[in-house]
């Protein structure tokens, strides 16, 4: 058993001993007929106990809040300049409400240490106050109305009319995968549809490759955007609801089957700038799904790099349009691979301005012998004339079987 076992035990048990060593003690208290809180105001104390934990769970909650500060994405340092309005409503937002519930559950434990049940003390019969009423109805209508009226303006900008130097990309959400597509150098994207979708074939985007607008466009596997770049964002889904969420950027939106939904935002820090500012060289920013879509729900996620200007256009580079791939892909199986032609050994290929220098093996018979054929290196020394090759009666003639004559030399 190892020493943190050990220890975990004790945190356990000694709580537990000391919990039925005063509950052994309380009972002989009783067999001896002696009640230990007999005089004791039990309303009182529990009032007390009440409002000491209200402030000790105060403190805990202000401390903790502090003390893990740095895990909380949607606090500090918004990516986008839709961020930093989105930022300031949850701090009003936050501020106001912490100390409405702080004001309020003060009163209430305060109100249950200074008014504690007494023996012969009625409670006051208090059944309405018009102007309470009034009071504590209207003051939080005119608050949220306040709260609504700066989201809705700030709604309304992010999902509006994106500026004329947006770029635009394309999401869409599939079980368990966010598809990216980029319209690649016209700017425009291709026409795609749901009855072209054929993951079989590779084309789960549903390409229709017969429209030029989709030959240059591409889908890479992160979410590339240019500092200080506005672009706007469009979603679709291909089977159920899925939620695109950028939290460092302070976007999301719903993936819809059949409806076409958007935003627009503009990346104000850069993924290196981040990770200086985060003191974490493995910092990503990342889209996720916030929708519960399935049990692959988790998987959902890509990351997004911002770069600078120079790094987004040496990305751009190496991007490949999908059109182009599939093409590839699809060369070996229709494009028959050329014939295989066979090794020459250079020592002995003949060249084809050589073949017409180099003459035949004789087969004129000398002194009853075959002469010997021309080696290649004495192919110069046998060749005949150039205005004789042009003779066809003395080119090369083919080899015919001669017959064997027994000549007796004299």
């Amino acid at each position: 058993m190892d020493a943190q076992t050990v220890i975990t035990l004790i945190k356990i048990l000694v709580p537990l001993v000391l919990a039925l060593a005063a509950y052994n003690t309380y009972l002989v208290f009783k067999l001896k007929d002696v009640d230990p809180f007999e005089n004791w105001d039990r309303n009182k104390i529990n009032g007390s106990l009440l409002f000491l934990f209200f402030i000790a769970g105060s403190l805990l909650a202000a401390w903790s809040m502090m003390y893990y500060k740095d895990l909380y994405i949607l606090i500090f340092d918004p990516a986008s300049d839709h961020g930093v309005p989105i930022d300031r409503m949850f701090w009003t937002t936050a501020v106001l409400t912490i100390v409405a519930a702080f004001a309020t559950n003060a009163v209430l434990f305060y109100f249950c240490y200074q008014y504690a049940g007494k023996e012969g003390k009625k409670a006051l019969y208090y059944p309405e106050n018009n102007k309470l009423e009034i009071a504590w109805t209207v003051i939080p209508a005119i608050v949220l109305t306040i709260l609504i009226a700066s989201g809705v303006s700030t709604w309304t900008k992010a999902t509006g009319t994106a500026p004329e130097n947006a770029r635009e990309i394309e999401l869409t959400g599939k079980q368990f995968e966010w598809m990216i597509r980029y319209p690649g150098n016209d700017g425009k994207f291709g026409k795609i549809t749901w009855d072209s979708i054929n993951d079989a074939s590779g084309n789960t985007y549903g390409y229709h490759f017969s429209d030029v607008n989709s030959h240059d466009d591409f889908n890479p596997q992160e979410i590339h955007l240019e500092v200080g770049v506005p672009v706007k964002v469009n979603i679709r889904a291909r089977d159920v609801l899925h939620s695109a969420t950028m939290p460092h950027f302070r976007m999301k939106m719903d993936a819809v089957p059949g409806m076409n939904t958007s935003f627009w935002f503009t990346p104000i820090i850069s993924t290196d700038s981040m990770r200086l500012i985060k003191r974490n060289p493995k910092f990503n920013y990342e889209l996720s799904c916030q929708e519960i879509c399935g049990g692959g729900h988790w998987n959902m996620r890509r990351v997004i790099v911002v770069d600078s200007k120079e790094q987004y256009n040496a990305w751009l580079k190496t991007q490949k349009p999908t059109y182009m791939a599939s093409a590839e892909e699809k060369a070996p199986e229709t494009v028959p691979a050329p014939a295989a032609t066979p090794a020459v050994d250079k020592a002995t290929e003949v060249k084809p301005a050589e073949t017409a220098k180099t003459p035949a093996a004789a087969t004129t018979p000398v002194d009853g012998k075959k002469a010997p054929a021309a080696a290649p290196a004495d192919a110069k020394k046998v060749a005949p004339k150039a205005g004789d090759a042009k003779k066809p009666a003395e080119t090369a003639p083919a080899k015919t079987p001669e017959k064997k004559t027994n000549k007796v030399n004299p």
